[in-house]
């Protein structure tokens, strides 16, 4: 192979890139525009949920009882409705997500030790909305039904600390407020990070298409001369969006980058590199680039929000799919991904995953440089 070949073949398509608008957007803007707007829209913490409370019994328990819905940022309540007439406008006009009805005789019910009942109306158009209103109104309730039975204990002269004669603390570790995005975030960085792999489907679909294939045909440059001519370039572009969505994601979204910058900048050329040969072969069986980058966003977003453990758990996918999952690139790298910013582990930990994108990015690039023909 001679390098003096690949060194011109890089040259002319780094000149491309930087010429050519589109493909600048999208190997370098077009991932961090990705991560904030995606980042926005899946990691908003559900706060201040707008409910009602119908207080039919109009008593100490039940004031106290409505106190405890709204003592956390999680639920607000907004609306004192008084009958149902008025439950079923404040829902339909979106005044409230869920309405906590509490009967008469609920305070008579829980000083005679007997079980007090109470009613949750949920709107049901936004089920995310409305399963974090009854996993909040479920854990208020516990909440102050203990509080309610520590207080009967005391007034009979039995200590609450005997109730249960397991202490159970619960330590989380790594993400100790279990903020969602800093799950979600590190996770979306590696999804972004595949998008400048679609320029790269581009490259020699559009040589075919504008005509400049014939010239490259009738040079004696060799095929995988070609092929890594084309995609060191491509992976060089991609390199300087890593940095941008590091920043994004830890001054953007306040996330922890806990692992060790210098590694996780080679591990992202690494990923890069699996996916621009990913890209190049699909680029080498189309034809035009429509095609091309159908396959490159078929292969590359739909892999990377379904297959790689981003939305779906890897624990409830079956074994072909989760066989399916690590086939593709885009899996590894979010396992990397969320291994470097939360845990802060170490090139060690993840060097299984390392291995898997260096096979998957050999092994698709040699098969690029194969199916390749120097003729139209």
């Amino acid at each position: 192979m001679s390098w003096r070949r690949v060194i011109s073949v890089m040259r002319k398509e780094w000149r491309h890139i930087t010429r050519d608008r589109t493909s600048f957007v999208l190997l370098m803007l077009s991932p961090v525009l990705f991560l904030v707007t995606m980042g926005y829209a899946f990691s908003i913490d559900i706060k201040n949920v707008r409910i009602g409370a119908m207080d039919q019994d109009l008593s100490e328990f039940s004031r106290q009882y409505i106190a405890q819905l709204g003592s956390s940022d999680a639920l607000r309540v907004v609306a004192w409705p008084t009958s149902m007439e008025e439950v079923d406008q404040s829902m339909i006009a979106g005044q409230v997500r869920a309405v906590v009805i509490i009967p008469r005789g609920f305070d008579r019910d829980l000083r005679a030790g007997r079980t007090a009942t109470v009613q949750v109306v949920i709107d049901g158009t936004d089920p995310n909305t409305a399963g974090h209103a009854i996993r909040q109104i479920g854990g208020h309730t516990d909440h102050f039904a203990a509080q309610v039975l520590a207080r009967r204990l005391a007034l009979a002269g039995v200590s609450s600390d005997r109730l249960s004669s397991i202490d159970l603390r619960v330590q989380a570790w790594y993400n100790p407020s279990l903020r969602y995005t800093v799950s979600m975030i590190p996770a979306l960085v590696g999804v972004v990070l595949s998008v400048p792999a679609m320029a790269a489907s581009l490259a020699l679909a559009r040589e075919r298409e504008w005509g400049t294939l014939e010239g490259l045909i009738a040079t004696p440059i060799r095929r995988i001369e070609l092929i890594v001519g084309k995609i060191v370039p491509y992976v060089l572009a991609g390199m300087l969006s890593v940095p941008l969505c590091l920043a994004t994601a830890v001054y953007g979204y306040h996330v922890p980058f806990r692992g060790n910058l210098w590694v996780y900048l080679a591990l992202s050329i690494v990923f890069l590199y699996s996916t621009m040969s990913i890209a190049l072969f699909i680029s080498v069986l189309t034809q035009s680039q429509q095609v091309a980058i159908i396959g490159s966003m078929t292969v590359f977003l739909f892999s990377g929000f379904f297959m790689s453990g981003l939305l779906i758990p890897f624990s409830i996918m079956g074994p072909l799919i989760k066989m399916e999952a690590f086939m593709f690139p885009t899996t590894h790298f979010v396992i990397i991904s969320r291994a470097f910013f939360v845990k802060g582990a170490g090139l060690a930990s993840v060097q299984g995953y390392v291995w898997a994108l260096l096979v998957i990015g050999t092994l698709f690039l040699a098969l690029a440089a194969l199916m390749f023909k120097k003729k139209l």
